[in-house]
């Protein structure tokens, strides 16, 4: 009992929270048949989770789950498992950060310039999204802890990005709600100037006809993204996990396959 308090309370690894079997012991000084038996009884216990092989985080006091209440381990976890390789949180987890969604952390999203595999004994939820080296743009530094910093992208990449990819973003009446959460933060010359930098056509569309049903920036700005689509003959459909049915609008090019009655009612609960 008392090895176990001694990591838990232990200095270092409080500021850390998401620490290595070999941090542990250099901190501690302890043998790592000792340490290794703490560490078992701990995440026992559960009062450590053990994420794969060597790496470890701690659960609050209190909480008895590393989901409720403490999400800035998770992002943490994120940062361990990128290593020294580029990352970045994108998707539904740049969402979380950017206090688009109020729901708990299920899957945490790392956006990753090389195909890697999951670790086999990996303990948490992980999706790794391949993306080239040139889509690494638009990001940002967010502190998750008085001590540490993960890497996300910023707002008005993580709007497109999401809109892009509403099946890794809880689908589109989620995002019409984070949307209107981030209202007032969302810069929109940024935007616009990411719109041009931006591959995806789709997403694009999905942007114009969401800012402008629910009036989130200037007509002046909807008129300038409705100029990047003008010249588009492809309908898409607004959500792509949804039924592939839905009426024609033509202004958007797209095909409205969701309940934009449902959507409205959403945002105002």
């Amino acid at each position: 009992m008392r090895r176990e308090s001694l990591l838990l309370d232990n200095p270092f690894l409080i500021r850390k929270k998401v620490f290595t079997t070999n941090e542990a012991e250099e901190s501690l000084q302890w043998s790592k048949t000792d340490l290794y038996s703490v560490l078992f009884r701990l995440v026992q216990k559960g009062k450590l989770v053990r994420i794969k092989r060597g790496l470890f985080c701690l659960v609050p006091p209190g909480t008895g789950d590393l989901k409720r209440g403490y999400p800035q381990n998770w992002f943490l976890i994120a940062k361990a498992l990128a290593g020294d390789r580029p990352y970045f949180l994108s998707h539904y987890s740049a969402m979380q950060l950017h206090g688009m969604t109020t729901e708990a952390i299920q899957t945490l999203f790392i956006s990753r310039p090389d195909q890697r595999r999951l670790p086999k004994d990996l303990r948490i939820p992980v999706r790794f999204i391949t993306i080239p080296k040139e889509r690494f743009w638009g990001l940002e530094e967010k502190w998750v802890t008085n001590e540490e910093r993960v890497r996300v992208s910023d707002l008005e990449r993580t709007i497109l990005d999401i809109l892009d990819r509403p099946d890794l973003s809880g689908g589109i009446s989620e995002i019409a709600r984070g949307l209107w959460l981030a209202k007032k933060e969302i810069n929109g010359s940024k935007l616009l100037d990411y719109v041009k930098r931006f591959d995806s056509l789709a997403s694009v569309k999905r942007l114009g006809f969401l800012m402008e049903s629910f009036d989130l920036v200037s007509e002046e700005a909807i008129d300038k993204i409705h100029k990047f689509i003008q010249s588009s003959t492809s309908y898409a459909f607004l959500d792509p996990t949804s039924k592939k049915e839905g009426k024609y609008l033509d202004r958007w090019r797209l095909r409205i396959n969701v309940d934009m009655v449902a959507i409205q009612k959403n945002l105002m609960t």
